[in-house]
């Protein structure tokens, strides 16, 4: 009889909790509102949960939110230390949810979380700017600045066309990057399972790769380059002048033009070899 009373008691909690769970959620309307928030300057956002956000320039900040009518009093605007985030305080359903940020001069710093994504439909001309993402997080990205700093873990993609002086990245996990990059200076390093696709022209290039990480710059040019490559990773480079190398494990390093070759290292099962478009 306890063990009936008990299995009872058991089932009534769940359901209890199911129902509690259930009453959390919000379901839009179907009317579609259009509000807009002027705030206070930030320097850096940052978007989680499932917020897709656009970014443009304005000289008023403001954050401008398309979505179901009786949801917009969910939706939380906070500004602190200079940081813009958005969160929900009650999870939401909505036929439509379109966020528009217009960020002003002082802004630089963009951090993408969870299942959240960003993208600028124009440049963001920025005079220092930094992304970090992280989760299942998405970001498509067109910026121009002096200095850009990517750092990404987890699950992350991320389309990037940059235009910079110095292009600092470091992605590790399963991180995948597909990024056309103009700039003078740039180092990368890639770690885990990461996957970067690159293009564009640049003057010196550092790149570091380690464990099953897979590069492919074949149409990313670089004057000069210096490479370390380790573990099993796979790396596909053009360069035009001087390439100096480091290679361990069974890592493979693909080469396309005619520079002159430097090697420092070259143990285990390594390979090098050069390619032809």
């Amino acid at each position: 009889m306890k063990n009936i009373t008990l299995f009872l008691l058991m089932v009534l909690g769940y359901t209890v909790v199911g129902f509690a769970q259930d009453a959390e959620k919000v379901k839009g309307d179907r009317n579609l509102t259009i509000k807009q928030t002027y705030v206070d300057d930030f320097k850096k956002i940052v978007v989680g949960e499932n917020f897709k956000v656009e970014l443009f320039y304005n000289k008023k900040p403001s954050v401008e939110i398309e979505t179901d009518d009786n949801l917009h009093e969910y939706i939380n605007i906070q500004i602190i230390d200079s940081i813009l985030t958005l969160t929900t305080t009650k999870e939401i359903r909505a036929k439509k949810l379109n966020i528009k940020i217009n960020y002003s001069d002082s802004f630089s710093d963009i951090e993408v979380n969870d299942n959240g994504e960003v993208r600028s439909l124009t440049s963001l001309e920025l005079n220092n700017a930094s992304l970090k993402t992280t989760g299942a997080s998405r970001a498509y990205l067109n910026i121009k600045t002096d200095n850009f700093k990517f750092i990404s873990t987890d699950k992350a993609k991320v389309k990037l066309n940059i235009t910079a002086v110095n292009v600092t990245v470091e992605i590790s996990d399963n991180t995948k990057m597909d990024a056309l990059i103009n700039a003078t200076e740039v180092k990368m390093d890639l770690y885990q399972r990461t996957s970067a696709d690159v293009e564009g022209l640049i003057d010196n290039l550092i790149l570091r790769t380690d464990n099953n990480a897979q590069f492919n710059g074949k149409n990313f040019t670089s004057k000069t380059c210096n490479v370390i490559a380790e573990m099993a990773s796979n790396i596909y480079l053009e360069v035009i002048d001087n390439i100096t190398i480091e290679a361990s494990g069974s890592s493979q390093v693909y080469l396309y033009g005619n520079p002159k070759i430097t090697i420092n290292k070259f143990t285990d099962t390594v390979k090098l070899q050069k390619k032809e478009k």
